[in-house]
């Protein structure tokens, strides 16, 4: 794997998904939302884990960040994108299965709410952003190419 070309693709990515997420915002969408927001979140992690080493193959990738932050490897902060990623994880099955609710199993467009779409938006574009800025002084090059 060349650790350069994987973490730039999946950052190209994650800033795909999340225009798409905000895109489906405009459109009240909120299922949608939600799968392209837990996605961008989820590559926005990997494009920084590939710096150093190959991301495990899960929709959670927060414990392998913060490995990376206990070794020393990244700065404390990155512990609030592995929150990120640990909240947005579920969500990839929930919007396109659904999930249980109160004992009771509901559709995605019962529990993907406007609530769980804007804040995993938000998330979205602060995980992106962080990957966005770490990649670029990483790689000492405009990572937005």
């Amino acid at each position: 794997m060349d650790n350069r070309e994987e973490s730039l693709r999946l950052l190209k990515e994650a800033k795909e998904d999340l225009e798409r997420a905000r895109r489906y915002s405009e459109l009240e969408d909120w299922v949608t939302v939600v799968h392209y927001a837990q996605l961008a979140i989820e590559k926005a992690a990997k494009s920084v884990i590939s710096c150093f080493e190959a991301y495990e193959w899960t929709h959670d990738p927060s414990k392998q960040l913060e490995r990376l932050v206990t070794r020393g490897l990244l700065g404390r902060e990155f512990l609030g994108m592995a929150e990120c990623a640990r909240e947005a994880a579920p969500w990839h099955g929930r919007s396109t299965y659904g999930g249980l609710m109160n004992g009771v199993w509901r559709s995605p467009s019962e529990l993907c709410t406007k609530e769980i779409a804007s804040r995993l938006l938000k998330k979205a574009d602060e995980s992106v952003g962080k990957a966005e800025e770490f990649l670029g002084r990483f790689w000492n090059e405009e990572s937005s190419r």
